[in-house]
């Protein structure tokens, strides 16, 4: 029997796009627990 699959959401406040942060394999959160590797990437590029 295959386990059930779920992806679980979180809402970036910066853009404010729900993107997953579990399973790990598909977390868009490693840098942050809040903001998105993609905002804090242009956060860091833009100072």
């Amino acid at each position: 029997m295959e386990k059930d699959k779920q992806i679980f959401l979180r809402v970036c406040r910066k853009c404010d796009a729900p993107l997953p942060y579990r399973p790990d394999t598909l977390n868009y959160f490693n840098n942050s627990k809040i903001i998105c590797d993609d905002c804090l990437e242009i956060m860091t590029s833009e100072n």
